[in-house]
């Protein structure tokens, strides 16, 4: 879902940018119905999406590495330990993102992703509970449109601040 909306925000900003997800399970599968309702109200099709397992190759790789929730996050971290400054919980990235201000015109992504890595609080994990979102596998079809409607309000956000613009 994060993927899908992310993509979405980014493309009607006119930013070009690799967008891919990776989770922290082992099993390969599709999204859940529910969540594919969900994003069907927001006219997003995520039908085709296949989960494929986080790598440390994948971490290496990425400019900005969000995760849902402090596991995410530690999970990418156990796969790539030096990443720690381009890891966040999708929250914390809204709120840092946001006491740091937007990414300067020609600023390349990894340089504003570690300005507000730099922003982070010293010798604490990395997010706050409140950054976290809550997987809503399982849960009923209400908890996916809150945490829908959370991930399109922090990605909004990180959309903007990435495209150079504050809200």
């Amino acid at each position: 879902m994060a993927e899908a909306i992310l993509r979405h925000q980014l493309e009607d900003l006119g930013i070009s940018a690799s967008v891919s997800s990776a989770g922290t399970r082992p099993w390969g599968s599709g999204a859940t119905g529910d969540a594919i309702t969900v994003m069907r109200e927001r006219e997003l099709d995520i039908g085709g999406h296949r989960n494929r397992r986080l790598t440390a190759d994948l971490v290496e790789q990425a400019d900005l590495v969000l995760g849902m929730t402090r596991d995410h996050v530690s999970f990418a971290l156990m796969r790539c330990p030096d990443a720690g400054g381009r890891v966040f919980l999708v929250g914390e990235l809204a709120r840092l993102g946001e006491r740091v201000g937007p990414r300067d015109a020609g600023e390349p992504v990894a340089a504003w992703v570690g300005r507000v890595a730099a922003a982070r609080p010293a010798d604490r994990p990395l997010g706050r509970a409140v950054d976290e979102v809550a997987d809503p596998v399982g849960e009923p079809l209400d908890v996916y449109r809150a945490t829908v409607a959370r991930l399109d309000r922090d990605l909004t956000t990180v959309s903007a601040l990435l495209a150079g613009r504050t809200l």
